[in-house]
């Protein structure tokens, strides 16, 4: 798999937040509800993060925005030029 694009998380930022707020990964992960394991290779830079840890992540931690923890790697997608 290629994961040179997409939506990346800042890992040293949510390792971070992690250690302040004492969660440990596996906290973590039932917290937003994905496993161990996917918390563990999103932070470690093996895989990036699927809509389900996303969307856990803006929905149980209120004090954290997207900008915060996510990053957008690559080029964005070219919208489409509709003729008015």
């Amino acid at each position: 798999m290629n994961y040179s694009s997409g939506i990346s998380v800042k890992s040293a930022f949510l390792k971070n937040y992690l250690s302040e707020n004492k969660l440990s990964e596996k906290d973590f992960a039932e917290i937003i509800g994905v496993a161990r394991s996917t918390v563990n290779r999103v932070l470690s830079g093996k895989r990036n993060p699927g809509s389900k840890f996303i969307a856990g992540v803006l929905a149980n931690f209120h004090d954290l925005s997207f900008d915060q923890v996510f990053s957008y790697v690559g080029e964005l997608p070219k919208g489409k030029k509709e003729v008015v």
